[in-house]
């Protein structure tokens, strides 16, 4: 005889709340994945950011005359990429570093770094250095 009891067309409750526990683990480590690839996304391109604005900034003052290379600062204006790296409290900021070369007491070479520092996405204070030697002379000179 057919004993409707033991007919089995639906899942029970313990079944529903062990599948939706798979789920939600799931879902969880999926939405964990996508946050921390955001963030290092985010982080990756704010470097990049940097380092191109430096870079730029680097050309830039190697086409000046060697005289008019010093110490200073620059902002977005002068730097557009700085622009971008504007988190919270304002625009990225530039610093130039004119200093001796180290290696010989010769003034007609200058050691110039770029500092670009900025607030990121997350609140920290970043810092991106770039430094050349730049010489009197010019790259080209014979």
């Amino acid at each position: 005889m057919f004993n409707p009891v033991f007919n089995k067309k639906s899942f029970t409750l313990a079944e529903v709340l062990f599948a939706s526990a798979i789920i939600a683990i799931g879902l969880i480590a999926v939405i964990t994945a996508i946050y921390l690839q955001t963030t290092v996304l985010n982080k990756d391109r704010e470097q990049t950011i940097a380092t191109l604005t430096a870079q730029g900034e680097i050309e830039f003052l190697r086409g000046q005359p060697f005289d008019d290379i010093v110490t200073g600062s620059f902002d977005e204006h002068d730097a557009p990429g700085l622009a971008y790296l504007h988190y919270g409290s304002g625009f990225g900021r530039g610093d130039i570093v004119v200093g001796s070369a180290g290696f010989t007491s010769n003034s007609s070479i200058k050691k110039v770094s770029v500092v670009i520092t900025w607030n990121s996405i997350n609140g920290e204070t970043l810092k991106k250095t770039m430094a050349t030697l730049v010489t009197k002379e010019g790259i080209n000179y014979q």
